[in-house]
């Protein structure tokens, strides 16, 4: 009885959601059951379908497991469905159908019925393709040169037909399903199609069918060498070489000796004619020949010329410049003269250049180049004849006026404060690059004038001991032509209190005569004041009382000070003290070897911009110290500057000693030679590597003495005797 009642409860909740069904969609709220079910839901899910070519129905399936076919028009329930989320699919849709919200969700609760529904709309099915495509591509190899440039013809069935490239693509559309014939033509005669150039190929309906053609070219053109060898004394074979002609048409130029190729020709029968043989020469066989060329090869052909002895055929002509004015007037770079309006060449101020091989007849000379300041006597350009044999010549005479100055001046300024009493009463004394020295009051200004452009250092001497100079005693100073640079010095002078009195310094140096150091020493006062001091004489100096600090410095490796040094002593107001340095010089082989001092120049012009020498100041110890300056005034990097290469170890720590050898073969006696190996800082910035070799030949001024420097990053050195000055090994 309770089975019967619950398939008449299920019968009725059917009946019930059929009812709902018709009344309800699937946006509103689901009715709630009239019978009392268990704690689960139903789902109601509702088909529609329109339009035409439908199906005969479909399955609807809950949670991808539970299904039911339903008609095109028709209703299934899913009962006993637990509450919650659920996933409706309505599958067996055809293609030429479309419904929305497949799948889709749909909500449950217990007790209740949800309803969904689908709406499917359906067309008529498009009929099948009748037609296709065939695509045609080509691909051909060769040489650029060997390609069809103008493609190919592609025809489908002898009558639709297309241009295609040497690698290139077509589409034929709309050809019926079935066999087509695929032709192509146009394919030059040295290219070859592989499979052959007609094929069939099965088009199907809606789809491109795809058939390709390989091409190979082979060459269409060969080559011709022509080579001479031509026989004979240098001076008889012919030196311009001489013409090859081919088929009467195409020339070029063949030397001597030599081998030219003509390309691109076409198979056949060519003829070649060698002309331009001199007078003295014969060809054997004749000038002329008929070469067969096959394509894709190089054929060849020979002459052999046989040059007799001749006279002279050619002659040369020299070129003179003679440059007058002063040196800082006259065109530093020199000129340049132009032979016959085709070769030139680099000519000096004072020169003689020589054109050889000329042919006989007028020849044109043009000097150009010349600075706006010089003249040309007769003008720049010059027609002489040349005969063969002989050398003519001609003569520029330049005349150059006095330009802007080619020297600047340096003025040097002492401001000194302190009570009268107490400033330096007979002044300072100040010294330009070590050489020129002159006397400057406390408070006064002094010029040295006609300096060469560049660098130059001035030092200030004879300050009293309680004075002392801000910023030191050394100045370097920059000149450049037609100005005056400055330099000043500021001393501050303490008061002296307690009064005046004397210092008198004496050195006493003992050894061997070519032992002691030559240059003597510097006598240092309160590392403020200082002196040259010689090996075995006395200075004195006056100055505040009290007690002083002395030292002596610029003592030689072999020399040793005995007692204090630095020392202190005490002067007193009024009166004398004295101190005496003894110094004991070592034997040093007889060849000296410990320093190598120099001062002086090679080249024998003056040192100004442009003349041929090289001014040298170093004083370098084996212990790698010293100082080293070198002035190229051959070499000018701007107007009128000089090059310059410095090694200062104390001012410019970048440069530096790095090596000392106490000899040289450079030198006729090599233990009078030094070798130093050092890094430098040129005028322009640049730090260089260079090695300076120097000979210690005899006394100064007696040209026996050698310098040497080298730069080996630029292949740049400057070598000769010393021509002025000294250079001295110790």
């Amino acid at each position: 009885m309770a089975r019967r009642t619950s398939w008449t409860l299920l019968a009725a909740a059917a009946a019930t959601l059929a009812v709902a069904g018709a009344c309800s969609d699937s946006h509103s709220p689901p009715p709630r059951a009239l019978l009392g079910l268990p704690d689960v839901g139903t789902l109601a899910v509702t088909v529609t379908t329109s339009g035409s070519n439908t199906p005969s129905g479909y399955t609807v399936i809950v949670d991808g497991s539970s299904s039911q076919s339903v008609g095109i028009n028709g209703l299934v329930t899913f009962i006993g469905l637990p509450p919650g989320s659920h996933t409706v699919l309505l599958s067996g849709v055809p293609s030429n159908c479309s419904v929305s919200g497949n799948p889709r969700t749909v909500s449950l609760i217990a007790g209740l019925v949800a309803t969904t529904s689908f709406s499917v709309s359906c067309t008529a099915t498009p009929p099948p393709p009748t037609t296709g495509d065939l695509t045609v591509t080509t691909a051909t190899s060769g040489a650029s040169g060997d390609l069809d440039h103008d493609g190919y013809t592609v025809s489908v069935d002898g009558n639709s037909s297309k241009s295609i490239g040497t690698s290139g693509s077509v589409t034929f559309t709309g050809l019926s399903g079935g066999s087509h014939s695929v032709a192509l033509s146009g394919v030059a005669s040295n290219c070859t199609v592989s499979g052959g150039n007609t094929r069939t190929v099965s088009v199907t309906a809606g789809s491109t069918t795809r058939t390709d053609f390989a091409i190979s070219c082979g060459p269409t053109t060969g080559s011709l060498s022509v080579t001479t060898a031509s026989s004979g004394a240098s001076g008889d074979v012919d030196p311009d070489g001489y013409t090859v002609t081919l088929d009467g048409g195409t020339s070029r130029a063949v030397g001597d000796n030599e081998t030219t190729t003509f390309s691109g020709l076409a198979p056949g029968s060519h003829t070649v004619v060698l002309s331009g043989v001199a007078a003295n020469c014969s060809v054997n066989g004749g000038t002329s020949r008929t070469v067969s060329v096959t394509a894709g090869n190089t054929a060849s052909t020979s002459y052999a010329v046989n040059c007799a002895p001749t006279g002279p055929t050619t002659g040369s002509l020299s070129v003179a410049t003679a440059t007058s004015g002063a040196s800082g007037d006259v065109d530093p770079d020199g000129y340049t003269v132009t032979l016959d309006g085709a070769t030139s060449r680099a000519i000096g101020d004072n020169e003689t250049t020589t054109f050889s091989g000329l042919t006989p007849g007028s020849h044109t000379v043009v000097l150009s180049g010349v600075a706006a300041n010089c003249s040309v006597n007769g003008g720049t350009s010059r027609t002489v004849s040349v005969t063969a044999g002989n050398t003519a010549s001609t003569s520029y005479a330049v005349n150059c006026a006095p330009t802007g100055p080619a020297t600047g001046s340096l003025s040097v300024t002492t401001a000194t404060s302190g009570a009268s009493g107490d400033v330096d009463p007979d002044g300072y004394t100040v010294t330009l690059d070590g050489a020129t020295s002159r006397a400057i009051g406390d408070n006064e200004t002094t010029t040295f004038s006609g300096l060469a452009p560049g660098s130059h250092t001035v030092v200030l001497s004879g300050v009293a001991a309680n004075c002392s100079v801000s910023g030191g005693t050394s100045r370097t100073v920059s000149v450049t032509a037609g100005s005056t640079a400055s330099t000043s010095y500021s001393v501050s002078c303490a008061p002296t209190s307690g009064g005046t009195g004397s210092l008198t310094v004496t050195t006493a140096t003992s050894g061997a005569s070519g032992d002691l150091d030559p240059d003597g020493y510097t006598i240092t006062i309160d590392g403020s004041f200082s002196q040259p001091i010689g090996t075995n004489t006395s200075a004195t100096f006056t100055g505040p009382s009290g007690d002083h600090t002395l030292a002596l410095s610029g003592v030689a490796s072999n020399c040793t000070v005995g007692g204090a040094n630095p020392r202190t002593v005490t002067v007193p107001s009024g009166g004398t003290a004295t101190t005496t340095f003894s110094v004991s010089c070592a034997s040093t082989g007889g060849g000296g070897g410990v320093e190598v001092v120099g001062q002086g120049q090679i080249g024998s012009g003056s040192p100004t911009p442009g003349s041929d020498a090289t001014t040298f100041n170093f004083d370098v110890r084996a212990d790698l110290t010293g100082r080293f300056t070198g002035t190229d005034w051959t070499d000018l990097h701007a107007p009128n500057q000089p090059a310059t290469l410095t090694t200062d170890p104390v001012a410019d720590p970048a440069t530096s000693f790095t090596a000392y050898r106490n000899s040289s073969s450079a030198c006729s006696d090599p233990t009078r030679g030094v070798e130093v190996d050092a890094v430098g800082r040129e005028d322009t910035g640049n730090l260089v590597a260079y090695t300076m070799t120097v000979c210690d030949n005899g006394p100064a001024g007696s040209g026996s003495d050698f310098f040497q420097v080298f730069i080996p990053s630029e292949g740049f050195g400057v070598s000769g005797a010393v021509t002025s000055g000294d250079i001295s090994k110790r």
